[in-house]
């Protein structure tokens, strides 16, 4: 028998198909008679760590948070956009438990944490601080140039944080993700901070209720304020792999769906997997995500997903994350997508958008 051809994969710490379908052991299934073998870059050790954000490694797909696969697209990596998902989670802004603030208005004049990762090839930790508080802002009158931005360096390893490597073990807790900041709000160097999804509700527990909630973009009325890193997610790939093995790409997605399909008519039991991948309990993604969020777990390519997905972009080239700007509707591919819904007898359940 000859050798597999590898398929390597990486995925966000937050609710996507691709969690689901590995803690399910689904891509096994779905490619046991054939040629190929889906394994996780875990398997590669620290030297390849990285391909998670730069997209370096031959043959991968990477699903999760939509600016670094951005980025890598910006810095000439060869990949497509395959799909995209787009769930609320809460975008909140948090201060102590005793400032007077009771509005993001109250903020003016203060100071606001923006998250240094010394060690990241790129800081989508700051681009997610930057957004969430610029939305939060101009909702309330503001912009940046009536706060004070203060940096917050985190010298923790967040390559050990994502994309575990086995099933049904939790992740590290999400409040490590912004230790530093909670730490400046804590000592009084900041008066607030952002925090995304499960890393809010799991501060709250390790201070003893020290911080609190003031804000939720998650309930802003526009899509342009409720665009952070992790809403869009996207389906990256390497192109390679399309050109090359088109059948195994369009398998691929084909198991992403039915990973998706299944959390939607198993609400109750796909909590226990996508807290592990969170690194959050159980009743926090109660809490985190609205009811219908295993809804919105399916790849898809609708205007409304292209529009978010071109917010954060324009967004990332304003402000400078990108080296440069690409075309987005070039990148992205929907043939993949059409074939492996119409092969899974859902061609009439959503609208794709080509690129035009």
């Amino acid at each position: 028998m000859t050798d597999k051809t590898t398929i390597w994969y990486t995925r966000c710490p937050v609710p996507t198909a691709s969690g689901i379908a590995f803690q399910r052991r689904m891509f096994e299934t779905a490619f046991a008679d054939t040629d190929y073998e889906v394994r996780n870059i875990k398997e590669l050790g620290a030297g390849q760590a990285n391909t998670h954000f730069d997209h370096t490694l031959a043959f991968s797909f990477r699903e999760g948070g939509g600016s670094p696969p951005m980025w890598a697209r910006a810095n000439g990596r060869d990949t497509q956009c395959l799909a995209i998902s787009f769930m609320d989670e809460i975008l909140g802004i948090y201060v102590r438990a005793d400032d007077p603030a009771r509005s993001v208005a109250d903020l003016a004049g203060r100071r606001l944490a923006l998250p240094v990762w010394p060690d990241l090839v790129f800081n989508f930790m700051r681009f997610a601080a930057e957004k969430g508080f610029h939305s939060a802002l101009k909702l309330h009158g503001l912009s940046e140039r009536d706060v004070t931005f203060v940096d917050a360096v985190n010298e923790a390893d967040m390559n050990s944080m994502i994309n575990r490597d086995y099933a049904g073990a939790a992740n590290q807790p999400r409040a490590a993700y912004h230790t530093a900041e909670m730490h400046a709000l804590l000592d009084g160097e900041v008066d607030a901070i952002f925090v995304r999804g499960g890393g809010g509700e799991a501060m709250q527990r390790k201070t003893g209720g020290k911080i609190r909630q003031l804000y939720d973009l998650r309930n802003a009325p526009g899509l342009a304020e409720r665009v952070n890193n992790s809403s869009p997610r996207l389906l990256s790939v390497s192109a390679e792999l399309v050109r090359q093995h088109p059948e195994a790409v369009i398998r691929y997605v084909q198991t992403l769906l039915r990973a998706a399909r299944w959390a939607q008519e198993n609400y109750e039991q796909a909590l226990a997997p996508i807290a592990a991948e969170c690194g959050v309990e159980a009743d926090d993604i109660r809490r985190n995500y609205r009811p219908d969020f295993t809804l919105r777990m399916t790849p898809a390519l609708t205007p409304e997903l292209l529009e978010a997905a071109g917010i954060m972009k324009d967004f990332l080239v304003e402000r400078r994350y990108l080296p440069k700007d690409f075309d987005l509707a070039a990148w992205i591919n929907p043939e993949p997508l059409q074939e492996a819904l119409r092969r899974e007898g859902l061609g009439g359940s959503q609208e794709i958008q080509a690129a035009q």
